[in-house]
């Protein structure tokens, strides 16, 4: 058998207690038996009324409460799939609010954990995308951060950027290598040959001049390509001066 929901004593008391005192209140005016029928059908009415708008409140609660159920397991599914991870946890059997309660904290963790993933593959983004400018020789790199694929936040994808960063922070220490070594060949020369040294880099690129060092010195190709023309052209004309110098002799 079906289990009836009890009116609490009290409330029963109390309506039990206003129709008979109503009940006294008609018979000391002479009420009629059809208008007091007619206002028991209003008082059963309204009564009605108010216990249709409780349920259809109480409807529309539990359809809020399962629609945050249903959006926040739609989002952790979206959640572990942007990650690339598979979170395991108990499904309640139970209310809604239960249920609720179960993922919540399971939701903030992934929340969290994106978040987190997110700052780290934006991080390395911008790193790569700072040294390839760096080695594309664009002094005036673009200022708006990188994209992130919100739907690719897998640690296989943040190791495959570190590594790539890796090694174009290799290749950049290489690049700068080789740019010092052609400025300290520049100065020896400028020693020997009497010219403007600082002149002669700045027509290169006017990084490798600028001893405030508010700029990194210039590691793009063509930097390197036409320190690499100077220094040959500048051994050559030593060369030349040395023929020369031999030939007075």
């Amino acid at each position: 058998r079906q289990r009836r929901e009890k009116m609490p004593p009290s409330s029963t008391t109390t309506c039990t207690s206003l129709l008979q005192e109503l009940q006294i209140i008609w018979n000391e005016i002479g009420e009629s038996f059809n208008e007091r029928d007619k206002m028991l059908l209003e008082l059963e009415q309204e009564c009605l009324d108010i216990y249709n708008k409780k349920v259809e409140k109480t409807r529309k609660y539990r359809a809020e409460l399962q629609g945050t159920l249903a959006q926040a397991e739609a989002e952790i599914a979206s959640l572990m799939s942007a990650l690339g991870e598979n979170v395991s946890f108990p499904r309640k059997e139970g209310s809604l609010k239960e249920q609720i309660s179960t993922v919540k904290p399971v939701l903030e963790d992934l929340l969290m954990r994106k978040d987190l993933r997110w700052k780290e593959i934006s991080e390395t983004l911008t790193q790569i995308t700072e040294i390839s400018s760096n080695i594309a020789g664009n002094d005036y790199p673009v200022s708006s951060g990188p994209e992130v694929d919100d739907s690719d936040l897998t640690q296989r994808k943040l190791d495959e950027l570190r590594a790539h960063l890796q090694d174009l922070r290799n290749e950049k220490a290489v690049r700068l290598q080789k740019v010092n070594s052609y400025v300290n060949a520049v100065h020896e020369l400028s020693e020997i040959m009497s010219f403007d040294f600082s002149k002669a880099l700045s027509n290169v690129h006017k990084s490798l001049t600028d001893s405030s060092k508010a700029h990194s010195k210039s590691i793009s190709t063509d930097t390197l390509a036409r320190l690499t023309e100077l220094v040959e052209s500048l051994k050559k004309e030593k060369h030349q001066r040395l023929l020369k110098l031999q030939g007075l002799g």
